[in-house]
């Protein structure tokens, strides 16, 4: 058994992601090369927006948009104008 140097990607992998999450380019335009993997920001699909987030760690350049709740994402607090009572106690 051979992984070919991780140069194969596992597309039911990325299906998982996409499900689990959508991914939006925080760049526009140009292109991005890391090791073998190129991505042009202007016409990348969702599977390489993911692979490129989940597999590469890219999480400066593109942002997860979740659409479920997993337990290992944090949860996001409501800020309120209000003083808590039990801090001042």
């Amino acid at each position: 058994m051979c992984d070919c140097g991780k140069k194969i990607v596992d597309l039911s992998h990325l299906k998982i992601y996409t499900v689990m999450a959508e991914y939006k380019a925080k760049l526009s335009s140009g292109t991005t090369y890391k090791g073998d993997f190129k991505i042009k920001w202007g016409t990348a699909t969702q599977e390489e927006l993911a692979y490129a987030y989940e597999d590469l760690g890219m999480t400066t350049l593109v942002e997860k948009l979740s659409t479920t709740k997993t337990k290992d994402e944090p949860k996001k607090t409501k800020k309120s104008g209000k003083k808590s009572t039990e801090s001042e106690e």
